[in-house]
């Protein structure tokens, strides 16, 4: 075989870039990043808030919140919301994660006032009406069932369960439909005028932007209210629990997530690691997908994953097969997790995994939002900008030994995390996966 030759990559040229930042008297972090060769702008304001600042007995409340910003103001409701956007021909969205909640728009850069404005204005003054709580109360329970009822969804969230044992890492985003049908507008209001405030959060756009006059309609919109300090988070530990199983004989296959620790985000290996997630299950030529797949036929798709946050991370793999065929997958991943530990990486393939993980960061970044979205998660994760330059550059400086050096410490004799969804009992997969975690 042809060894890879090993890639050296650019960042786009800097003439076209502009990235500059404005700390206004509000505590309001506005980062803007001017793209020369766009028309459009990517804006999203982002706080350092998620569904594991839930409190213990209220999952899915950050989530229900993001739901209820778009819900209406004193001054508009939902569909005059809706209207103005599409007035000026921009989409506005919004997301919860577990360690971020960002609202954001697309729209071109001539319309950056008026949405600006729009923007600011649902997110400073969210009326949290108890009819629209009602009715948006019974659109989420929708949207529980449909994750609960989904194997993919809950075989992941089963793992995360096991993971975290009791922590609001564990709990899903979305909460349960218990703990949101009993959240009221009073509950809501108070928790987010504590915590949704300019000092939490970070207001970045990416586009044919104008960052003076942004800095300027956000100052003048976004009101300056007390901004009380924001209690620490309680540290993500990993449980004792390892197999959690919802058992569906509806169902042929099983869906099995299963995963082990790794790091917080802010290691500098996680370059190291996302390399080796690369080689291990990241594509088509990697070892699982090649091994289970191309020579077994056992799965008709298998990946693994990485997952790093503020103070804790994971590294899983997840596949789907026949229920007959389960023992020998796992099998067969046990072997292929003992011959990683034994051979390591070889030469050829760290470099086309160094390739496929650096090519993957690039073409992600031909799209304005996921540059925005990289820009907020790295303020609020490491408290500075990570560009482009020095992503590339980190994996251009990256050895085969950084990458193998990894192998031991993540794929030791410990126990994995289980998460799986099928016509299985806890017990017999308990029987079925005792070796991997021997």
């Amino acid at each position: 075989m042809v060894g890879a030759s090993r890639l050296i990559m650019t960042a786009y040229p800097q003439a076209g870039t502009n990235i500059r930042t404005t700390v206004t008297p509000t505590g309001l972090t506005i980062i803007t990043e001017t793209l020369s060769y766009i028309r459009s702008v990517a804006l999203g304001l982002a706080f350092r808030l998620g569904s594991r600042d839930d409190p213990q007995d209220k999952s899915g409340m950050a989530h229900l919140i993001e739901h209820m910003v778009f819900k209406g103001t004193p001054e508009r409701d939902a569909r005059s919301i809706s209207i103005a956007a599409e007035s000026h021909g921009a989409e506005l969205n919004a997301f919860t994660d577990k360690e971020l909640t960002c609202f954001y728009g697309r729209f071109l850069g001539d319309q950056q006032v008026p949405m600006t404005e729009l923007l600011a204005e649902i997110i400073a003054r969210p009326a949290f009406a108890p009819s629209e709580l009602a009715k948006e109360k019974q659109v989420v329970a929708e949207e529980i069932k449909t994750s609960n009822e989904d194997p993919d969804t809950k075989a992941v969230n089963l793992m995360l369960q096991a993971f975290y044992g009791d922590h609001t890492m564990a709990a899903p985003i979305v909460g349960t439909i218990d703990s949101v049908g009993h959240m009221d507008d009073e509950l809501l209001r108070s928790f987010y005028q504590e915590r949704y405030h300019c000092g939490n959060g970070v207001a970045v756009a990416v586009g044919d932007i104008r960052h003076e006059e942004l800095t300027d309609t956000l100052a003048r919109v976004l009101e300056n209210r007390h901004q009380p300090e924001l209690p620490a988070r309680k540290k993500a530990e990993v449980a004792n629990t390892h197999v959690l199983v919802q058992t569906r004989q509806d169902l042929s296959q099983v869906y099995l997530c299963l995963a082990r620790p790794a790091f917080p985000y802010s290691d500098p290996r996680r370059y190291a690691l996302s390399v080796l997630n690369t080689a291990l299950g990241g594509g088509m030529s990697s070892r699982l997908f090649q091994r289970l797949r191309e020579e077994e036929a056992l799965v008709y798709s298998v990946s693994s994953f990485v997952e790093l946050y503020g103070d804790s991370g994971l590294i899983g793999v997840y596949f789907v097969t026949d229920k007959r065929k389960l023992e020998q997958c796992i099998r067969v991943l046990d072997e292929e997790i003992k011959r990683l530990r034994t051979n390591r990486l070889e030469k050829e393939e760290f470099e086309r995994a160094c390739n496929m993980t650096k090519s993957a960061v690039l073409l992600g970044l031909e799209s304005p939002t996921t540059r925005m979205l990289r820009l907020a998660r790295t303020h609020h994760m490491l408290g500075r900008l990570i560009k482009v330059d020095e992503t590339l550059d980190a994996y251009n400086r990256l050895g085969l030994d950084e990458v193998n050096g990894l192998v031991d410490e993540i794929f030791d004799n410990g126990d994995y995390h289980i998460g799986a969804v099928g016509p299985i009992t806890a017990e017999k997969l308990e029987k079925v996966i005792g070796h991997l975690n021997s």
